[in-house]
C-alpha cells in the first residue's frame, strides 16, 4: 500500500514538472511553443534567428521569470507568430511583482536584419513596452486583446485599430501619432489611457473608468476627431483639450473634470452629471442639446479674447450644479437665450450665473427663463445690448392696469401690447411675450418694484411702474 502511494505522488510531481517548459538564448530553427507544454517559463532573454520561426500555439501561457531579471525581452530577427484565438489567448505575463509596469522589457522586432512579428487576440501583462517595432508598421491592429500593468501598452507611429481591447492599471495605454480607431475597448486605471498626437481618431462605444487621464490631445487634431457613444466615469480628466471634431452621445459622471478647454469641436447629446466640473468651453466650440446637471460646476467659459471666436451655446439643459450653472471666465458678453436653467424666476437662476454682476472683469450673460419643462419661455434677461435699437420713442401711454400684481399684468387698452420690456431696479432687462391680449403672465418675478415699457407698432411706450407681490 505504501509502494503504491509513492508511486502516485512521483507520478503527481513528474506530471507538474513535466507541464511546463523553461526556455531562454536562441532560437535556431523552427519551433513551437505548444500548449501541452505550457506554461513557458522564460529565465532570460530570447532571439529568433533570420530565417527561423517562432510560433506560439493559441492558449499557451508564457510566464517571465523576473525575480532577479527585469531586462528579459523576446526578439525576432527572423519570425515570431504570437496569436491566440476568443477563446483560447495567448497569456503573457511576469512570475514575481504582478503589477509591477517593467517588470521585463517585452517583445522585440528587429526589422533590419529581417523580423517579423505577428501578434493578436493575447493578454499581455507587466511589459514595459509590449511590442517594440524598430520600423513601425503601417497599422496596429488588434481584437479582442488585454494589456495590463504595462509602462507604454501601445506605442503608434502610423495607425492603430483597437476593437474589444481592454487596457488595465498601464502608465499609458495608447500613445503616438496619425491614426487611431478604437470600438468598443475598455480603459480602467490606467495612468493616461490615450495621449494622442494625431492626424484622425475615432473612438466609439468605449468605457474609460477610473483612469488619471481618460484621453488626452497633446496638439490640434489635424484631420478629424469623433468621440462618440462613450463612457467616461470616475476619471480626474476624461476628456482634455478635444478639438477639431465632435463629442456625441457620451455619459460623464464623477469625473473630478469631464471635458477641459475644448475648441473647434462640436459637443452635442451628452449627459453630464456628478463631476466636479462638468465643461470648459473656448474657442469657436458649438454646444448644444446636452444634459449638463448636479455637478459642482455646470459650464466654465475660458480663453476667449474676440468677440469672433466665442464659443456657441445653445438648447442645452443647465441645472442643478451646485456651484455655478455658467461661469463666464471671458470678458465677453453671451446671449444664452435658448438654454433651459431650470429657475422659474431671475433671481434663482442668476445665483448660479457668474457674470460682470459678480466680477467687473468678465462679460454679461443674457438667459431665459423657461417653465418646468424647459419648453416654454416665461421671460428674457437682457443685460447687454439694448433690444430698443430700431424702435421709436415713446408713441403712447399706458393709463390703466392692474397694480400690484400678483400672478398676472392686464392692460386695459384697445391697442394690442406685443411685448413687455421689464427693468430691475438695477437696470436688469427681462422680456415678456403675452399669453392674450395684453396679459402677461409674470408669476417668474421676485417680489419688488419694476419698471416696465411696453412695444406696440414698433414703438415704446411710455415707464411705468408696477410693485410685484
Amino acid at each position: 500500500m505504501f509502494r503504491i502511494a509513492v508511486i502516485i505522488a512521483f507520478a503527481i510531481i513528474s506530471c507538474n514538472v513535466n507541464s511546463q517548459t523553461s526556455v531562454a538564448g536562441g532560437i535556431y530553427q523552427n519551433t513551437t511553443w505548444t500548449l501541452a507544454n505550457s506554461p513557458y517559463i522564460v529565465t532570460g532573454s530570447i532571439v529568433v534567428f533570420p530565417g527561423n520561426t517562432l510560433t506560439i500555439e493559441p492558449g499557451v501561457e508564457i510566464k517571465i521569470d523576473n525575480q532577479t531579471n527585469t531586462t528579459i525581452y523576446i526578439e525576432t530577427r527572423g519570425t515570431l507568430n504570437c496569436i491566440g484565438t476568443d477563446l483560447q489567448p495567448i497569456t503573457i505575463h511576469a512570475m514575481y511583482d504582478t503589477l509591477n509596469t517593467v517588470g521585463w522589457q517585452g517583445f522585440v522586432c528587429t526589422s533590419s536584419q529581417g523580423g517579423i512579428l505577428n501578434a493578436d487576440r493575447f493578454h499581455i501583462s507587466n511589459a514595459y513596452k509590449p511590442f517594440g517595432y524598430e520600423t513601425a508598421l503601417t497599422n496596429y491592429q488588434y481584437t479582442n486583446c488585454v494589456f495590463s500593468h504595462c509602462f507604454e501598452a501601445i506605442t503608434v507611429a502610423n495607425a492603430v485599430n483597437l476593437q474589444n481591447c481592454q487596457f488595465i492599471d498601464n502608465e499609458v495605454g495608447v500613445y503616438g501619432w496619425s491614426y487611431f480607431t478604437i470600438d468598443n475597448c475598455l480603459f480602467k486605471d490606467n495612468t493616461t489611457s490615450i495621449y494622442a498626437y494625431t492626424t484622425a481618431i475615432q473612438v466609439t462605444n468605449s468605457n474609460f473608468i477610473d483612469n488619471q487621464i481618460g484621453i488626452s490631445f497633446a496638439s490640434y487634431v489635424f484631420d478629424s476627431m469623433t468621440i462618440a457613444d462613450c463612457q467616461f466615469t470616475n476619471n480626474e480628466l476624461a476628456i482634455g483639450y478635444p478639438n477639431n471634431g465632435t463629442i456625441q452621445n457620451c455619459q460623464f459622471s464623477d469625473n473630478t473634470t469631464a471635458i477641459q478647454l475644448t475648441s473647434d469641436c462640436e459637443i452635442f447629446n451628452n449627459q453630464f452629471s456628478n463631476n466636479d466640473l462638468a465643461l470648459e468651453v473656448s474657442v469657436n466650440a458649438d454646444v448644444h442639446d446636452n444634459q449638463i446637471n448636479n455637478n459642482v460646476g455646470g459650464l466654465l467659459i475660458s480663453s476667449v479674447s474676440l468677440a469672433q471666436d466665442s464659443p456657441l451655446i445653445y438648447n442645452n439643459e443647465i441645472c442643478s450644479n451646485s456651484n455655478y450653472n455658467v461661469n463666464n471666465n471671458t470678458n465677453m458678453n453671451y446671449s444664452l437665450l435658448s438654454n433651459c436653467f431650470c429657475g422659474l424666476d431671475s433671481a434663482t437662476i442668476e445665483q448660479y450665473l457668474i457674470d460682470g454682476y459678480d466680477d467687473i472683469t468678465k462679460g454679461l450673460i443674457n438667459y431665459s427663463m423657461y417653465d418646468s419643462t424647459c419648453t416654454s419661455v416665461l421671460g428674457t434677461v437682457s443685460k447687454f445690448q439694448d433690444q430698443s435699437a430700431g424702435l421709436s420713442n415713446a408713441l403712447t401711454s399706458i393709463d390703466s392696469y392692474t397694480n400690484p400684481v400678483t400672478d398676472y399684468l392686464t392692460i386695459f387698452q384697445e391697442t394690442a401690447i406685443e411685448q413687455l420690456r421689464i427693468y430691475t431696479a438695477n437696470g436688469q432687462l427681462i422680456i415678456a411675450d403675452p399669453i392674450s391680449t395684453n396679459v402677461f403672465d409674470l408669476q417668474f418675478l421676485t417680489p419688488g418694484m419694476y419698471f416696465v415699457q411696453g412695444v406696440q407698432e414698433n414703438a415704446l411706450t411710455s415707464t411705468i411702474k408696477i410693485i410685484k407681490q
